[in-house]
């Protein structure tokens, strides 16, 4: 990883394609490392006004209008419309050779800009490491956020380069991992959305006020995750499982018995993985981590 206490100047004539929070934080944090916002495109007038009200430049519905001309072109429409997106800039005459082409996706490659990289473009995948909640939050965010970086050659610098700009930490990643690096990040971000959620009806369920609950959780959250990051993950686990204490994951499992099966399903899962890790860790014997396997009705090898 490199280090982001000094960020590079990005003098750059830059567009920007699709005028959601991602090209907008992009967009802003690049311009306060020198780039200049040339245009940006969105869906309708409204947000492609709206967009370049907030980063510069001329607003436009058309894609091919805002990269024509462009030295660098973010493509930062959802992951799905990518492919289109970059063939309609490309049939319009977006692209030239040299250009830097570079989209968002977490879990796409290279073969979404194929028709930049046949105009002659240098293309590459940028993608951080971050939810985007609101364009303020991304730009305060941003900064110290990895972003893995998927391209080749001469456009992999230039893209960690860009990366550095806006005070990013570019790691590189495979062509062939993409799918598997973004369920990594799907699994850490959206999924511990959906358990902390789960965590609330839980709560719920047992008479806590939803406000309550919130506030409770959101402590025990933060000491968890500093935990993690000061320790690594296997050394922040706590709690019944990594305690070996058998009775008490019996009564969890009894009281979730009402529970739909999915919500039953979630607790047996993550409770087995948590099992996995103390035994590996050296906190429970086979003896007592078969048990607990046997307990949440999985695989009791290990």
């Amino acid at each position: 990883m490199d280090s982001t206490a000094d960020t590079p100047r990005f003098e750059h004539d830059i567009a920007i394609v699709g005028a959601g929070r991602v090209g907008q934080a992009l967009g802003l944090l690049l311009r306060r490392a020198g780039a200049r916002i040339v245009a940006v495109s969105g869906r309708s007038p409204a947000s492609a006004q709206a967009a370049a009200l907030a980063t510069g430049g001329r607003a436009t519905t058309d894609g091919a209008q805002a990269a024509r001309g462009a030295e660098v072109v973010l493509v930062t429409v959802p992951d799905d419309a990518i492919a289109e997106e970059v063939g309609r800039i490309a049939a319009g005459g977006g692209f030239s050779s040299g250009q830097l082409v570079v989209h968002a996706s977490g879990v796409h490659g290279l073969a979404p800009l194929a028709a930049a990289e046949a105009a002659g473009a240098r293309v590459a995948c940028a993608h951080p490491l971050q939810s985007f909640v609101s364009v303020p939050h991304a730009v305060d965010e941003l900064p110290g956020t990895v972003f893995g970086v998927t391209a080749e050659g001469d456009a992999y610098q230039a893209a960690c380069t860009l990366v550095r700009a806006v005070g990013g930490v570019p790691v590189r990643i495979d062509e062939r991992h993409k799918a598997l690096y973004h369920a990594a990040a799907t699994v850490a971000s959206n999924h511990l959305v959906a358990l902390e959620d789960l965590a609330a009806e839980l709560f719920s369920r047992a008479g806590v006020p939803d406000d309550v609950a919130l506030a409770a959780l959101a402590p025990l959250l933060r000491s968890t995750v500093s935990n993690i990051r000061r320790f690594g993950t296997r050394p922040a686990l706590t709690g019944p499982v990594a305690r070996g204490d058998i009775e008490t994951v019996r009564r969890h499992l009894a009281a979730l018995e009402p529970l739909p099966a999915a919500q039953r399903e979630a607790y047996r899962v993550l409770a087995a993985r948590a099992v996995d890790m103390a035994f590996e860790r050296g906190d429970l014997d086979e003896a007592r981590a078969t048990g607990l396997h046997r307990l949440l009705g999985g695989d009791e090898s290990l």
